[in-house]
């Protein structure tokens, strides 16, 4: 036992910045964090800010993240990084990444609130860009004459998406991601607004980073014998969520290893914008109403 603990950790010390997914990135990160006696995952910050109950609320409540193929950015700590060229991570589908080429941790940063009866935790990611990739509307822009109308619209400096949690008074948990100013569950016009009991995952888009829960609508099968009730009102879609390694083969960033950074504890006057109409989490509309603002 203690000469498999000594290779398993010599093997750690010699890749301290990536995670394999096997054995696992969860015991990966942890030897990573044992040879170093400890990492920042944030933790102490959450207990100051929140007192303890509620600090571990907001770390088991973390979504893990998995990437849509050809994203190479981790959301990253704004404050130490605003470039690809810290925050890109190798795009390799059996990866389970922590952190970045360069050594800058997946970062998500923290809200709390009480309102309408619920307890709302929001996570904000923040990204150096935004690339909209939408049916190579890049690539078209970007090679016909249109480019001569400028750059590319769909591209912004800065890009702050995220995913919100709240949890009912029943204990039942209910989440739900961020897309192009609005919130949605899964990623059809159905789910728009909507929240979905948590699968423990968010997904992030290619390019724009915008979020959603993944997983399919299905309509449930008719019961036998076939009522005109139910063919005048079919039962409601349900969702079924995907799970990374068992419906995915995407690069993924599992939340144990995520550094949590609460956003009360900053001094907001600091953060400069780069893209004018990117407004960081505490100007959204969400800040002020999690359930009805804008995100």
């Amino acid at each position: 036992m203690l000469l498999a603990s000594l290779a398993l950790g010599g093997l750690a010390a010699a890749v301290p910045r990536l995670d394999g997914r096997s054995p696992g990135g969860f015991l990966a990160h942890q030897i990573v964090c044992a040879i170093r006696r400890g990492c920042d995952d944030g933790d102490a910050s959450l207990a100051r800010v929140y007192g303890r109950r509620d600090a571990a609320l907001v770390r088991a409540g973390v979504l893990s993240l998995v990437y849509e193929p050809g994203e190479p950015s981790l959301p990253v700590d704004y404050r130490r990084c605003r470039e690809h060229a810290c925050a890109d991570a190798p795009d390799d589908p059996a990866l389970d990444t922590h952190y970045s080429r360069t050594g800058q941790q997946a970062t998500a940063f923290t809200r709390r609130v009480r309102r309408h009866g619920h307890l709302y935790i929001e996570y904000w990611l923040y990204y150096p860009d935004s690339n909209t990739t939408a049916l190579a509307s890049d690539w078209l822009w970007n090679h016909s004459t249109l480019r001569l109308a400028g750059q590319y619209p769909g591209f912004h400096l800065d890009d702050w998406e995220g995913y919100g949690l709240r949890l009912d008074r029943d204990g039942s948990v209910w989440v739900r991601a961020t897309s192009h100013g609005h919130w949605q569950s899964c990623k059809w016009e159905e789910c728009h607004g909507r929240w979905t009991p948590t699968s423990g995952w968010t997904r992030v888009s290619r390019g724009s980073h915008s979020g959603h829960i993944p997983g399919d609508l299905r309509r449930p099968l008719p019961r036998l014998p076939l009522r005109l009730a139910s063919l005048l009102h079919p039962p409601r879609e349900r969702f079924w969520p995907a799970l990374p390694g068992l419906d995915l083969h995407e690069r993924t960033s599992t939340a144990d290893g995520i550094r949590l950074v609460p956003l009360e504890a900053l001094d907001w006057a600091k953060y400069r914008r780069r893209g004018k109409d990117v407004a960081p989490p505490w100007e959204k509309g969400a800040w002020g109403d999690p359930e009805k603002g804008q995100p």
